[in-house]
Parts: structure tokens; sequence; C-alpha cells
């Protein structure tokens, strides 16, 4: 019996290793669709939200080396600023209006990417606008 019990714990640990590491591997988002767990909310919320960053990241660098004049630069990155106080406030608000609860976190993050990214589109388009008008 002892043998019984010792291979069968020694099963379940080699097991729940095996699920946990298929877990970790697990796309965040698809595993907050799949369990609804406020963790893996966050998690994915925090994912949209690095993605969302580094493509604004990566559009304002093109956008600032597409301007060629100093002001204009000075003149984005007021704008910028003012957007991320803007966009920090209204996700505070917004997120606060959950009551404070553990989905807060998640809500403000998936808030943040929002906006993120349409400001990214905006963004975009200037840089369109900018090639149209210089005959790209």
């Amino acid at each position: 019996m002892k043998t019984f019990m010792l291979s069968f714990l020694l099963m379940l640990a080699i097991c729940g290793g095996t699920f946990a590491q298929q877990q970790s591997k697990q796309d965040p988002c698809e595993r907050a669709e799949q369990t609804g767990v406020t963790l893996d909310m966050v998690n994915c919320s925090s994912k949209k939200l690095a993605e969302a960053d580094a493509s604004l990241n990566k559009t304002y660098r093109e956008l600032i080396a597409k301007l060629g004049d100093k002001k204009w630069e000075l003149d984005l990155r007021t704008a910028q600023q003012a957007w991320i106080k803007y966009r920090d406030a209204n996700c505070g608000f917004l997120s606060g209006l959950s009551g404070g609860g553990s989905s807060s976190t998640f809500e403000y993050n998936f808030c943040l990417a929002d906006m993120t990214t349409a400001r990214t589109k905006e963004l975009r388009e200037t840089i369109d606008e900018i090639k149209q008008r210089a005959g790209y």
C-alpha cells in the first residue's frame, strides 16, 4: 500500500508540474478567456498594454523622424505629454467606477491599452498625411 501511495503521489507531482508548465506557456489572454480568473485578466491586460505601448513608441519615433522641424517636434512632445496625463486620468476615473474592486486593475490596463491604440492610429494618420504632402 505504501508503494502504491508513493507511486501515486509521484505521478501526481509529475502531472501537476507538466500542467503548470503548459499553463505558463499559454497566452495570458487565452487563459483569461478560458478561466475568467482575475489574475489571468490582469496578466492579459498587462500584455495588451505592453503591446500597445510598444506600437505607440515605435509610431511616435517614426513621426518625430518625419517632422524635420524642431518646433513641430516640441509641439508634438507637448501634445503627447498632455495626452498621457489625460489618458491616465481618464482611465483612472473609468476604472474607479467599478468601486475599486479586484477588477479595477485590469479595467485600468485595458482602458490604457485601448486609448493607446487609438492614439497610435492618430499618429499613424499624421505620418500618412505627411507622406502624402511630400509626394511619397
